[in-house]
């Protein structure tokens, strides 16, 4: 998608020039609060359920930890100013969190430890998946002895310890397949940042968050920073006098609390039979962060997020009242109407990423120049690495992922088709995030149904596809996990705080290494103690969905769907459509942002509302008050965000403090 920038924030990046080296201070104190966060989340996310890092494109837990070290950096100015941080080390410090720590609550963290367990504790003489499930699982991707599996999900016995040497070789495995894929999205985003942030000029809406925090002064101080608008606190009341009151009412039930998360309204419709029951999944959600960061998005996306999901419902209407609403549709026309529209926006995401890569051609090109040694490329110094080696580490990164995945037994163009729908996830997920500001990110498609869709499950045969469901629940089925829309804000970040990006990628591998090994110690630690059965089902009962897609495809599997592959199609058709109207005619008032992600889970449960919201509060002000009341306006709109965020980290802490096991969200 072509962008139409509308930015409010040109007084941070305005003929920016990096200039201030990263520090080895900067890093090594990011490195220890990723370890923290990593040890801690576990037990405060899963047992306590106090309070955790957060999930999607916006994570709390490093917002959080951002506010309070410019707090700190308050206290060191007046008492020992020559420790006090820089503007640039607190970015750093931002940065490596966002790029890894989410993988220990939504992320690949607690997917990886279920699915590597699930397969062998629920084998049952029903499901006999001790032969069908089994057989195709590698020895270096299993626990030898039973009593480990078991123990993950009951608890161990009384003096027991941690089967730790049962779990090295399947966690190395899957540590070096995570770092790989790491990797790769790093390089790729790297290769298309510069165009992205220099030349097409994405507006980049989450960063302005943490940059509204550091303020623009040299050593931040709460006192310099957007935080000491009046403006600010007013937008910053009200959700938190709404999560205040909530967490009353836990101590005090005639304290009135306001249920605002999720509310079923379709279920009102789900009796009236055909078409209205095709509509009795809709949710309503009013979440303040998301309406704040709605209002800094340009109009265009924010209308599009719930135009868009009109649409998709609008389509429902039309296939129920054709008799079809149900998976496999009727016997005339055997068609999933939902199943059709996800492959609609499949088809989205991979013209998207297409259009992208061509968008960035120069810059890939002027890469494969440099690597031939036909031309150096124009310097630049926010980037972490040069065209030449982002070229050379994503080709490295991906030839380690086909080897690693032939190793377990996957046949290389499967795996290569498998991997390469998931970088269309990928990059269209980034420019959502880069272009749009969508914080909860989801798509209504996973590749693995792509795949299986398009050529059949037979044609893949019964070891990939058991590969397939790993791959698929540890890294693709939650697209809110995704790590490179983190990876692309934080290139944002260097450039925005004039930052030379030369040891940043000394960084982010340090902070995903940490994730890797306190969070997978901390978490097995909890679940050992605990038992994975008796804590809350999701995550750690993810994988039932995807094993059971495997018991089905292996028992009878999946023929090619001739009105899936024309989905694709028609989705891909459509959003060149959008683009280029979104691209050259000025008066057409739709991004293709919508569409793409119209389907979503997320959307349906947590977004469309909030974006209507965004859209409407955003054009009364406009209307109104001109772009002047809007730039007024904008401090309080970044204190819905920072009004849930901070006012829920510190109610957490109360709760632990007073013992009440109270949850704060």
């Amino acid at each position: 998608m072509t962008h139409k920038p509308t930015r409010i924030n040109e007084r941070v990046d305005a003929g920016a020039r990096p200039g201030s080296p990263i520090t080895l201070r900067a890093i090594l104190i990011g490195t220890v609060t990723v370890a923290i966060l990593a040890l801690i989340n576990p037990y405060l996310a899963f047992v306590s359920k106090a309070w955790n890092v957060g999930e999607g494109s916006l994570l709390r837990g490093p917002l959080v930890v951002l506010f309070l070290f410019v707090l700190l950096n308050g206290l060191l100015l007046r008492f020992w100013p020559g420790r006090a941080f820089t503007r640039g080390e607190l970015l750093v410090v931002y940065g490596m969190l966002i790029i890894s720590i989410g993988f220990v609550q939504t992320g690949g963290l607690p997917y990886m430890v279920s699915a590597t367990t699930y397969p062998f504790y629920m084998a049952q003489p029903a499901n006999q998946w001790q032969y069908l499930i089994w057989p195709h699982v590698p020895a270096w991707l299993r626990l030898s002895r039973p009593d480990a599996v078991s123990w993950y999900w009951e608890g161990m016995p009384p003096g027991a310890s941690i089967p730790w040497s049962d779990w090295a070789t399947p966690l190395l495995a899957w540590g070096s397949f995570t770092l790989a894929l790491m990797a790769g999205m790093f390089c790729l985003g790297a290769l298309m940042s510069k165009d992205w942030i220099e030349r097409q000029r994405l507006a980049f809406p989450l960063v302005d968050v943490p940059l509204a925090i550091t303020g623009d002064g040299a050593k931040p101080t709460l006192r310099d920073t957007l935080l000491n608008s009046r403006v600010f606190w007013l937008g910053f009341a009200v959700p938190a006098s709404l999560a205040v009151l909530s967490w009353l009412h836990g101590f005090f039930p005639n304290v009135p609390a306001v249920q605002l998360y999720a509310l079923p309204i379709g279920r009102y419709l789900g009796g009236m039979g055909l078409p209205w029951s095709a509509l009795s999944q809709m949710r309503l959600s009013i979440l303040f962060p998301m309406i704040g960061i709605g209002c800094l998005v340009p109009a265009e996306v924010s209308l599009s997020l719930w135009f868009f999901y009109f649409l998709y419902l609008t389509q429902l209407l039309v296939w129920g009242s054709f008799g079809v609403a149900e998976e496999g549709g009727t016997a005339a026309l055997g068609v999933d109407p939902r199943a059709f529209i996800a492959f609609q926006e499949a088809g989205g995401f991979i013209a998207l990423t297409v259009m992208m890569l061509y968008l960035s051609r120069s810059r890939i090109k002027a890469a494969v120049q440099d690597l031939f040694g036909r031309g150096p490329q124009e310097p630049d110094p926010s980037g972490p690495v040069t065209g030449r080696w982002a070229l050379i580490g994503f080709v490295l990164a991906n030839a380690f992922m086909i080897w690693w995945a032939m190793k377990a037994g996957v046949s290389w163009w499967s795996f290569a088709l498998l991997i390469g729908v998931f970088y269309a996830v990928l990059v269209g997920a980034s420019r959502l995030v880069s272009a749009g500001g969508v914080m909860s990110v989801d798509t209504g498609f996973f590749p693995r149904r792509v795949v299986l869709g398009t050529l059949g499950a037979a044609s893949i045969g019964a070891q990939s596809l058991t590969m397939y469901t790993y791959l698929s629940a540890i890294f693709m089925y939650d697209p809110m996990s995704l790590a490179m829309p983190q990876v692309m804000n934080s290139f944002k970040l260097l450039h925005a705080g004039r930052l030379r990006g030369k040891r940043w990628p000394l960084a982010a591998a340090l902070s995903m290494v940490t994730v890797l090994v306190a969070g997978l110690v901390a978490l097995l630690v909890v679940l050992y103690h605990h038992g994975a059965s008796t804590l809350s089902p999701w995550p750690f009962s993810y994988p039932q969905w995807a094993f059971a897609e495997l018991d089905s495809s292996l028992r009878l599997p999946e023929a090619p769907d001739n009105w899936l592959r024309l989905a694709l199609f028609v989705g891909a058709g459509f959003t060149l459509l959008l683009t280029w109207l979104n691209s050259t005619c000025l008066w057409w008032p739709l991004s293709p942002v919508g569409f793409l992600i119209a389907s979503a889970w997320e959307t349906n449960n947590v977004l469309w509302a909030n974006m209507l919201i965004a859209w409407g509060l955003t054009g009364v002000v406009r209307r109104y008050g001109g772009l002047t009341m809007y730039r007024a306006m904008r401090p309080a709109f970044l204190g819905l965000v920072l009004g849930e965020y901070l006012t829920r980290a510190v109610l957490a802490v109360l709760s632990g403090v007073l013992g009440t096991g109270q949850t704060a969200g």
